[in-house]
């Protein structure tokens, strides 16, 4: 099977971190590399950049192909979709020059939704489509100060949840979402979970970690992810504030991951200054975004990461923490909930309020038994998820498709 995957914004060759790479570009990859594994071909379609201007082989029966779009240059998601024609276009000039048919189509995002809409109808084939966020979600529960989804996204999703074949979730919350807000058919819509890779992501000696990070024996609280709005970090450093006099011991709250979007670099002076008022800037460190594979090394070293999300679609933070035996305090919000066991591997915070975040991380700092436990019941819920089960699972979901007359079939 030859698969065409519709990345438009967001390559899966850049770190994941910053700017518009994240859980979408580890997501993009990883279920590649596992179809490629079962024998499926999978040619990734993003838009050229300067960083990605020729055809990359990621591993065997996996390319990235750069499609002129555009200048070469990052651009804010909101100037994307004047390119898209550009884009579409290029995939299909692409695949003709090439003399290469595809038997299916998996987008990603709403933008590519939309050329992965008009490539499936030219060419006939099935099309499956991931939309990682959502417009109307991330307006529901829109972090104070930060800017609405345009009007364009939403009318975006609209057409592509009317265009695919079948709409994938990555928890049930979403599915129920995509039902509930966007009046998608039940009959269209699939659960399928992301995997993480236990081959990176395990438990490693703390110790070893620390000092391999230069870090002391101070407590660490860790945050990994893009630096915007939207993530809520004003809330973990609020709570910090709250626990440095608390703790009987000194705290650090390490944040790994670079500014992305419009507003993130306002955003990362604005978490700086709020460091500052509260009297904890030399408590936090910002230490940009990190190779990914370095990544396992920070979970590890940390006696708990925070995910304070105002909404979130699946959290790969959370996964990739408890795949190393790192608990969790986070916000109890979208795929979150579906990771993290409250009371069991972390706890799920209903509240924004800073004391209720603080006393939760509190009881866990103070409790090397408690963390102990924690930590391997982390790792068992981690055990949930694997790329190699998520990839057979969207195998047998293409194959369904390309087999039967009618998607609804494939989605039982």
């Amino acid at each position: 099977m030859r698969v065409a995957v519709v990345s438009y914004h967001s390559s899966p060759v850049h770190e994941p971190g910053s700017g518009d790479a994240g859980g979408m570009t580890v997501y993009v990859r990883r279920l590649a590399e596992a179809l490629a594994r079962r024998g499926t071909t999978t040619d990734v379609f993003t838009r050229a950049t300067d960083e990605t201007r020729s055809p990359v082989v990621l591993s065997p029966g996996v390319r990235v192909i750069p499609i002129e779009a555009g200048p070469r240059t990052s651009l804010p998601k909101d100037e994307l979709p004047e390119h898209l024609a550009d884009f579409t276009a290029g995939i299909r000039a692409f695949a003709l020059t090439q003399r290469i048919s595809y038997d299916l189509i998996h987008s990603h995002y709403w933008q590519s939704g939309l050329t992965g809409a008009e490539l499936a109808t030219s060419w006939s084939v099935p099309l499956v489509h991931s939309h990682h966020t959502l417009g109307r979600v991330k307006n529901r529960f829109l972090a104070s100060g930060d800017d609405p989804e345009p009007a364009l996204r939403l009318a975006g999703e609209d057409e592509v949840i009317t265009s695919a074949d079948v709409l994938v979730a990555s928890t049930d919350e979403e599915q129920r979402q995509l039902a509930c807000l966007y009046g998608a058919s039940h009959d269209r819509l699939k659960t399928l979970h992301p995997g993480v890779d236990h081959a990176v992501f395990r438990p490693l000696d703390a110790a070893a970690a620390r000092r391999e990070l230069g870090i002391g024996d101070e407590a660490m609280m860790l945050f990994v992810g893009r630096i915007q709005r939207l993530k809520g970090i004003d809330l973990a450093i609020s709570a910090l504030a709250e626990l440095v006099p608390a703790l009987d011991r000194p705290v650090r709250l390490v944040v790994v991951g670079g500014a992305s979007g419009r507003g993130g670099e306002a955003e990362v002076e604005r978490l700086q200054a709020l460091a500052t008022s509260l009297q904890v800037d030399d408590h936090v460190s910002f230490l940009g975004p990190q190779p990914h594979d370095r990544l396992p090394l920070f979970y590890n070293a940390a006696d708990v990461v925070t995910v304070c999300s105002h909404s979130e679609s699946f959290g790969f933070a959370a996964l990739e923490a408890h795949a190393c035996g790192t608990p969790v305090v986070g916000t109890a919000v979208g795929g979150l909930t579906h990771i993290v066991r409250d009371g069991r591997s972390g706890f799920l915070v209903e509240s924004r309020d800073p004391s209720v975040f603080a006393a939760r991380l509190k009881t866990l700092l103070s409790d090397p038994e408690l963390r102990r436990d924690l930590s391997h019941e982390g790792v068992v819920a981690a055990a949930r998820f694997s790329w190699s089960e998520t990839g057979g699972k969207f195998l047998e979901l293409y194959e369904c498709l390309v087999r039967e007359l009618s998607p609804e079939l494939c989605t039982c």
